[in-house]
């Protein structure tokens, strides 16, 4: 006999991931069951976690929720795509390997921009390791050879291309905006990497007195330190306060300077004094209003060291917050500060370096999106792409309705370099692999992977041959695509495919570097093999000892270019993502078959950091949407519903949940009971009911095996044939196989109507219901006392259909049991169940189970312990009593009696047996123990009590805003049809207890 264990042990979940990727059964194009000429498509692109962290309480819920969708449609015949990746996230990784720079008493600047990108390169592969690692953990069905990386040689290439292409259509500039700066970092740093804390600070009241009178204006501030960066006081047109002073000049505090008083109808009129300090430099709205007045521009107050300036007469050179106090104190001495006041407001911090953002106006690379905002919009209001919940698309149209323009461009080392390179004459010239080739008949495939690691900061120009050797047979970061050469070279072979001279030239590139051994070969002969290469190549110009690749200056043709400084924002790449993985900018089958992405799936936290610029990018460089769907998730939160967080004390880790109770317990629990866009709430009570739940379906499995399978160890069972049997036979089934058939075939309904809209927390609980309650409490415990000819292949065809629609919920187990029952192939790649049509079964099945459920709920009132027998009466029709004889073994088994008395329903029960109702059908139980009338009275008051707040609450979700339309028919009328049954029940309570009031 097989070993069929006693108890899951989830630490068989590495065993079965590792069959799975052996067999290859994550890839795309690989299922043997899909007939692949229909042109199904399934793929979703997943949002990049950083390569910085480890596995937290988000990745695991958006994880579940992916491949529960991903497994889902793989089951419904679609040739699936699921890519993984990870993201070099820019100014976070730089800030972790800084701190631990720190940590040695070193700092970047000791080190250099070289060395320093040498270190986070290092650390960032193994750090890319290990939350790869940890995603592989949660089971995800992930095709790993398609695997990217935002900072790969591929992908790198992209980000240029995509540069060069908006910068070309003007989309994309270098200008003077507002934007956050970040003094530790010394960089620009993006919306999201801003924490805004709720703070109570002080409104400083500061008097700028007229210039020549003792009169004055009182602005109030909360940051009187930009002062000397004011270039006027504005006031409303409408102000009668003020309207004599309008035109003149005031005087700055501290340093004297003038100001003119101007009028702008921005000014509120109730806010503060009414009047406003204009600072151009230092608030994006001073900013709008010095260029409606053609203010100046170039008067700063800090800094982007955090210092104060020139402008700050004796405070000059002084870091701002080490002199703020004697700032203030200055101001108040001379008199400048009229009143403080205490107010609550949002002080913007850097997420990474915890310092406060200070807003300048700063030359940065700027995205123009208005035009693809709009885009974006109309891809929503058209219909084009939907997004779930609907309620988002409001905030998606606010957000983009009143977009700034995007910089990209950051002040920091890790990260692609801005493609800009700058002449001594001024001249800006963007460059990708294409366009930075001169127009002659040399060689150009070296040149275009010399250029491509000169512009990725891996290749020092000029160079060695032996660094380019080296360099070129490093292995990539994406290891799938073998060394870095091999990366390239299999790029051109899509590229030039239909290109016979540079697909020569590829080919024999190939065929030099596919010849060396570098562990036996000697350097000096590859390096010469080399030099007939370079020396016919564009671009390249040099000797046997050192090669340069020439920047030409398109306006000039000078070829002493220098890069600009800057990299580019991490959000660029990523917005690129959802075609950068498919091989853009070459036109790759992948970019062909599964591009637009079925769906995006994240939290809707990001909707505009993240989806919002990918559905930008994606109409923009590729002319059409990004996304056919997509579906936004919440936060996880504790069970109290707060945030979860190291500083709150209830930070849970997933890698511990799956170390204890394993990746499916995790994976149900973060899923089940949730809702599109909706917060979570996540305990320990969770995963120890789903632990049980999982304990649950192995018994019933292994009951199954031990009895309808007679544990035979070779057995073979092909599920299609065992459902092509049953539906065949259905006259062969009794009630009870009809009825969980029946039960079986609405979840194949419900699966449909909820997963397509991605209710995938509703649709989970409707099958833990039917596998739990339904299967394993009711149909096998039936199946023991009274069977059918048919009842051991219901019940094997019962639960491999149940693992079928558990499997996008708990893939390990759920594949382990298939395994286990002997039935034929992988559960993963196996079809979702389909339903199989037969009439109705009979309705009396149902008050059957409900006379059941109330005997029990009487022996529970009159304390009746579970081995004792009992006496029950059953008074109702002729049909139903012949109708429960059939079954009367199964009724005297389930209720625990050794007979039925049945009697005419019109027939009174006596007063020695505690009664209940099921509809017009009156029950009566009398136990060992004998209770009083009053006893009974209290119980049935109970009772009557429960009922109705049940119907209560069952009326108040029918009568909800959007019920009926929204709620699937099938859910409305089951609803519809208790709310009667729960009426009839009480009616028949309140006439029981009227009776023993009389009594009484």
């Amino acid at each position: 006999m097989l070993n069929f264990p006693k108890k899951y042990d989830h630490n068989l979940e590495n065993e079965i991931n590792k069959v799975w990727k052996e067999n290859d059964l994550f890839l795309s194009k690989n299922n043997k069951n899909i007939d692949f000429s229909n042109g199904k498509k399934f793929s979703i692109s997943m949002p990049p976690p950083n390569v910085t962290g480890i596995l937290h309480n988000g990745h695991a819920f958006m994880l579940s929720i992916q491949d529960a969708i991903i497994r889902h449609a793989r089951m419904l015949g679609y040739d699936v795509l699921y890519i993984p990746g990870t993201d070099h996230a820019g100014i976070a990784t730089q800030s972790v390997v800084e701190k631990s720079l720190k940590k040695k008493g070193i700092t970047k600047y000791d080190l250099g921009r070289e060395k320093f990108v040498e270190e986070v390169w290092t650390w960032s592969k193994k750090s890319r390791n290990k939350i790869i690692s940890q995603i592989n953990s949660m089971g995800v069905s992930v095709d790993r050879s398609k695997e990217q990386f935002t900072f790969s040689e591929r992908l790198s290439r992209a980000v240029r291309k995509a540069f060069v292409e908006l910068e070309k259509k003007g989309k994309i500039y270098k200008g003077d905006r507002i934007v956050n700066w970040c003094s530790k970092s010394k960089s620009v740093i993006s919306d999201i990497e801003v924490n805004y804390k709720t703070e109570e600070v002080n409104m400083y009241y500061i008097r700028y007195f007229i210039e020549g009178k003792g009169d004055s204006i009182t602005v109030a501030t909360v940051r009187p330190e930009t002062i000397f960066a004011d270039v006027a006081i504005a006031v409303n047109p409408k102000d009668k306060r003020y309207k004599k002073y309008i035109g003149k000049n005031v005087l700055i505090p501290i340093v004297n300077r003038t100001i003119p008083v101007i009028a702008d109808e921005y000014v509120d009129t109730v806010f503060g004094t009414g009047a406003l300090k204009i600072t151009p430099t230092h608030d994006i709205n001073d900013f709008e209003i010095g260029k409606r007045h053609n203010l100046p521009m170039d008067r700063f107050s800090i800094d982007k060291n955090g210092k104060f300036t020139d402008l700050a007469g004796e405070f000059a050179g002084y870091d701002w917050e080490d002199v703020y106090s004697n700032f203030l104190q200055t101001l108040e001495e001379i008199g400048n500060i009229e009143m403080i006041e205490r107010y609550e407001t949002q002080i913007p911090y850097s997420e990474r370096y915890n310092n406060k953002i200070q807003p300048i106006l700063s030359k940065q690379w700027f995205v123009d999106v208005d035009e693809m905002a709009q885009k974006s919009i109309k891809t929503i209001k058209d219909g084009e792409t939907k997004i779930y919940p609907q309620r988002f698309d409001k905030i998606y149209y606010e957000w983009l309705e009143n977009i700034k323009h995007w910089c990209i461009s950051r002040q920091i080392w890790w990260g692609h370099r801005i493609p800009v390179w700058y002449c001594k004459n001024g001249h800006k010239n963007s460059f990708d692999e294409d366009n930075v080739l001169i127009n002659d008949d040399k060689k150009k495939i070296l040149s275009m992977i010399i250029f491509n690691l000169i512009a990725d900061t891996k290749l020092k120009n000029p160079f060695n041959i032996e660094d380019l050797i080296n360099i070129l047979f490093e292995d990539s970061i994406v290891p799938r695509e073998g060394k870095i050469y091999e990366t390239y070279l299999n790029i051109y072979q899509e590229k030039f495919k239909n290109d016979n001279k540079k697909l020569e030239q590829v080919n024999e590139l190939l065929n030099l570097f596919n010849s060396f051994d570098l562990d036996s070969s000697d350097l000096m002969q590859i390096g010469e093999d080399l030099i007939e290469i370079l020396d016919n190549s564009s671009n390249i110009t040099g000797n046997s000892e050192f090669y340069k690749f020439n920047f030409v200056c398109k306006s000039c043709n000078d070829e002493n270019l220098k890069q600009d400084e800057d990299v580019l924002d991490t959000w660029f790449s990523s917005s690129l993502w959802p075609f950068s993985i498919l091989g853009w900018p070459e036109n790759t089958q992948d970019l062909k078959d599964y591009y637009p992405n079925t769906v995006m799936e994240t939290g809707y936290d990001i909707i505009f950091f993240r989806v919002a610029r990918m559905m930008m990018m994606g109409n923009e460089i590729m002319g059409k949407k990004a996304f056919d769907n997509i579906y936004l998730h919440g936060l996880v939160r504790d069970y109290k519903g707060q945030k979860i967080s190291k500083s709150l004390g209830n930070n849970i880790d997933p890698l511990e949940i799956v170390e204890k109770y394993g990746a499916d317990s995790l994976r149900l629990s973060l899923i089940l009971g949730t809702t599109p866009g909706n917060d979570m709430k996540f305990s320990m009570d969770k995963l120890d009911y789903n632990k049980r739940f999982i304990n649950k379906l192995w018994n019933a499995s292994r009951f199954i095996y031990m009895n309808a399978l007679a544990g035979d160890k070779n057995i073979s069972i092909n599920y299609n044939l065992i459902r092509d049997d049953i539906k065949d036979n259905i006259d062969k089934l009794n009630d009870f196989d009809k009825w969980i058939l029946g039960k079986l075939n609405n979840l194949s309904k419900l699966g449909n109507n909820y997963l397509d809209k991605f209710m995938l927390g509703e649709f989970g609980q409707e099958i833990i219901k039917v596998a739990w309650h339904d299967f394993c409490d009711w149909y096998i415990e039936i199946s023991k006392v009274q069977e059918s000819e048919y009842t051991s292949k219901i019940l094997i065809y019962g639960i491999g259909t149940i693992l079928k629609f558990l499997h996008p919920y708990i893939p390990f187990v759920s594949e382990k049991l298939w395994s286990l029952l002997g039935f034929e192939g992988y559960l993963i790649n196996s079809q979702f169940p389909q339903i199989i049509n037969f009439s109705d079964g009979d309705p009396k099945i149902k008050i059957f189970m409900d006379i059941v459920g109330e005997y029990r709920n009487l022996r529970s009132e009159t304390d009746t312990k579970p081995h004792e027998k009992v006496d029950i009466i059953l008074s109702t029709d002729t049909v139903l009593i012949n109708f429960i004889k059939k079954y009367e073994k199964i009724l005297i088994s389930l209720v625990g009696t050794q007979k039925i008395n049945y009697s005419n329903s019109s027939k009174e029960i006596t007063d020695d047996y505690s009664v209940g109702y099921v509809d017009d059908t009156k029950l009566g139980l009398r136990g060992i123990k004998k209770l009083s009338n009053k006893d009974i009275l209290k119980n049935l008051e109970k009772e009557l009590e429960d009922e109705n707040q049940f119907l209560q609450g069952l009326r108040n979700l029918v009568s909800s805003p959007g019920f009926i339309e929204k709620a699937p028919a099938n859910v409305v009328e089951d609803k519809t049809n208790k709310i009667k049954e729960i009426k009839k029940k009480i009616e028949n309570i309140e006439y029981e207890i009227a009776k023993l009031k009389i009594k009484n």
